[in-house]
């Protein structure tokens, strides 16, 4: 019998947290300071985009303009989803390029080099099985992470505003007070 996905991911991932990656077979490295960063993209949709921490400060990533749907995850959960994209081959069923008629495209750029997982509709192709196991990895460490974004408010009616005005007005404190001591420890040097 074999396990339902969602049941081997849940494994696969606890089995991440409770080993700390060290049974994993690993091919990719998450390198401190380097961007790694994966991206999801339906083509009816919105695009998912996942980057390492030590590439950007997250204070700094969620305080700008970027992309509401892109958050900034730990280095090592990063590098534990390239694990386990290592131990179920997904790596060598990547596509050196994107197919013209792509519907769903998983992408991972890191280190100059990119990798390619496509959904084309093809029901045979073994490369589809991936994209929608790779796609279900990537989604189980999206959807388990938590953004930041201090974006634009409902006000502006493109995204809705989840704080109260009061929280609102506490990140915002903090955000100012973060750069002024930023901005003083350059001016002692």
């Amino acid at each position: 019998m074999v396990a339902p996905l969602t049941l081997r991911i849940s494994l696969l991932l606890a089995a991440i947290g409770l080993a700390g990656c060290n049974s994993l077979p690993r091919s990719l490295t998450v390198r401190h300071g380097e961007t790694s960063a994966f991206s999801l993209t339906y083509k009816s949709g919105p695009k998912f985009t996942l980057r390492n921490h030590s590439s950007s400060s997250p204070e700094v990533f969620y305080s700008g303009d970027q992309d509401q749907m892109s958050k900034v995850v730990p280095d090592s959960a990063l590098q534990a989803l390239l694990d386990v994209f290592t131990a179920e081959k997904l790596f060598d069923l990547s596509r050196p390029s994107l197919p013209g008629n792509s519907r769903d495209v998983l992408q991972l750029e890191q280190g100059g080099k990119t990798w390619i997982w496509a959904r084309r509709g093809s029901f045979t192709d073994p490369r589809e099985a991936a994209f929608l196991k790779a796609s279900q990895y990537f989604l189980s460490l999206y959807n388990g992470s938590t953004a930041y974004h201090s974006g634009p408010s409902s006000k502006d009616g493109n995204y809705p505003a989840f704080l109260t005005e009061e929280e609102l007005a506490r990140r915002n404190a903090e955000l100012r007070a973060l750069k002024k001591r930023k901005s003083s420890q350059r001016n002692r040097r």
